[in-house]
């Protein structure tokens, strides 16, 4: 079990997906619980800042929120002389030379600095601008079984585009807990977000779902995987829901099925009313047993 076999390091397990809607949340909440339950703390962060969830089905004693905050390049127009050094600088393409002056295109600042830093004349100055918060709670008990889990949400503001710095403030967060396992609920997909959700992991758990649009999405993730030289494995859900073989797939490069859960309704009951599999499935402890073996696996790769 993973308790045993890697209680006296810090791990950090990535669970992933190329597309939204295959059961990744499903997968990590329980995981979680699981972790916990095999006698090791852990830390859920919940990275999908755009719509996160996992606090719904995990509901601790809120301990704290923290706003995050990104360092907004803001020019003086009445300073700017328009010389357009700035622009020549930026490497985003965030600034622009209109008028006469230079203006900001908010939603490209990467907050480098490389801009305050190179303007002769001190027209642009660093803003910090809210773009979201960090929620954070803890559960000690209460889930059929004893169990040390913190629940760290990030949430990222309406209308705002900065989900890698509210990701990263997450993790931060998460951190600060120091629990030998951080499983870490990435964003869909194979954007900027998802690497910064995924990026120093020592295991990432790709959930899929055997449909044509699953296959593809997985094709992109295991892309991703290999760039950031991460192990990985696949979760393959809602078996009997689809004709892709990912079995094929995987096989051919190499990336082992760790787990494989049917099309069942009654997880899908489950998982609308807020609960557990784990709890409520009657093979769902087995499931996620079997999950924290393979897991262990990897993260064995990872520190070899």
């Amino acid at each position: 079990m993973l308790g045993s076999s890697l209680a006296l390091r810090k791990v950090k397990i990535a669970v992933a997906s190329g597309k939204g809607g295959t059961g990744k949340t499903l997968v990590a909440t329980n995981l979680a619980v699981a972790t916990a339950r095999s006698g090791t703390p852990v830390a859920l962060v919940d990275c999908d800042v755009e719509a996160p969830n996992d606090a719904l089905f995990l509901r601790g004693e809120a301990q704290g929120v923290s706003e995050v905050t990104f360092p907004l390049a803001a020019i003086d127009a009445d300073v700017c002389t328009g010389c357009g050094i700035c622009r020549n600088e930026c490497a985003y393409g965030a600034i622009r030379v209109l008028g006469g002056k230079a203006i900001v295109f908010e939603e490209l600042c990467h907050g480098c600095g490389r801009c305050t830093r190179a303007c002769p004349v001190g027209a642009i100055r660093e803003v910090a601008t809210r773009v979201g918060e960090v929620e954070w709670s803890s559960i000690t008990g209460g889930l059929a079984a004893p169990t040390v889990i913190d629940v760290v949400t990030g949430r990222l503001d309406v209308g705002q585009v900065k989900s890698p710095d509210v990701i990263r403030a997450a993790r931060k967060r998460a951190a600060v807990f120091a629990r030998s396992v951080t499983v870490l609920d990435s964003p869909p997909g194979v954007s900027c977000s998802a690497v910064a959700a995924m990026r120093g992991a020592d295991a990432l758990v790709l959930v899929t779902e055997p449909t044509p649009f699953g296959l593809h999405d997985l094709r992109l993730a295991v892309e991703l995987g290999r760039q950031l030289q991460t192990p990985m494995g696949i979760v393959l859900n809602r078996v009997g829901a689809g004709q892709a073989d990912v079995e094929v797939f995987a096989a051919h490069e190499g990336v082992p099925i760790l787990l494989t859960i049917p099309f069942d309704r009654r997880i899908a009951e489950i998982y609308a009313r807020g609960g557990l599999v784990i709890d409520e499935h009657p093979d769902g402890a087995e499931w996620f047993a079997t999950l924290l073996e393979g897991i262990a696996m990897l993260a064995g790769k990872a520190e070899e």
